[in-house]
């Protein structure tokens, strides 16, 4: 026990104090808005699970980045809806493609704004499946090896942040191709961003064209888990 009495309220009672004390803030400075970009697409959609959000034809790209950079937005995260699919998603790691198109983009047209790019095949394969199908599934192994790819175009294109995701060993699969070209400056200080709460963000999977034939949910996290249990799983 102590005698001392304890008054937090005197570290508040200005806004000198208050900006002195205080441990969280939150300003522009901190959000990441989320873009999503249609190719071959003449006006703007809205995504019905997603009110109020709308994709965006890819040749308006660049005027919506300096929109969000003039609204005060410093970073983007950009998802793609290709029209040129494949039981692969091979449009995600050509070097003309739309993963690359979108971060050239952005970065062209404002350099200072820092690009997220997401890695995911679900807009990019005609089964609308996050990967390689096989007989039991998505192939894990045959979908990472393309994730290393897809992150490596990325990083060329210009992103600042290349997104893990929900596979098992993916954020080592997409460090693996950028550590092997480190003597390239430009991949050797990208970063892997990983996301592990992936059911915050439930409607994303369902803003683009496609949905999934057949189940998916085995690929989410789930409310119940344990924070930072696919973290610690991805990162093997």
């Amino acid at each position: 026990m102590t005698d001392l009495i304890t008054r937090p309220r005197r570290l508040r009672q200005s806004a000198a104090l208050r900006a002195l004390f205080e441990e969280t803030t939150l300003s522009l400075n901190d959000l990441v808005l989320p873009i999503f970009v249609e190719e071959e697409i003449d006006d703007y959609k809205a995504i019905e699970a997603m009110p109020g959000v709308m994709r965006i034809p890819e040749k308006y790209l660049a005027r919506e980045i300096e929109r969000i950079a003039n609204a005060g937005i410093r970073s983007v995260m950009t998802f793609g809806i290709s029209h040129h699919t494949d039981a692969t998603g091979s449009d995600t790691w050509n070097e003309n493609g739309l993963v690359a198109r979108m971060s050239r983009i952005c970065k062209s047209t404002v350099p200072e704004m820092i690009v997220m790019s997401d890695t995911c095949f679900c807009e990019y394969t005609s089964h609308g499946h996050c990967g390689v199908l096989c007989d039991h599934g998505v192939d894990n192994d045959a979908t990472l090896e393309n994730l290393g790819k897809q992150a490596v175009v990325a990083a060329a294109a210009g992103a600042d942040f290349i997104r893990s995701f929900r596979r098992d060993g993916r954020t080592g699969a997409g460090d693996s191709p950028l550590a092997g070209r480190r003597r390239l400056h430009q991949y050797g200080d990208h970063v892997l961003l990983d996301q592990v709460r992936f059911f915050l963000l439930r409607s994303v999977p369902r803003s683009g064209r496609y949905r999934a034939e057949g189940r998916s949910e085995n690929l989410s996290d789930e409310p119940d888990e344990p924070p930072g249990g696919h973290s610690r799983v991805a990162a093997r």
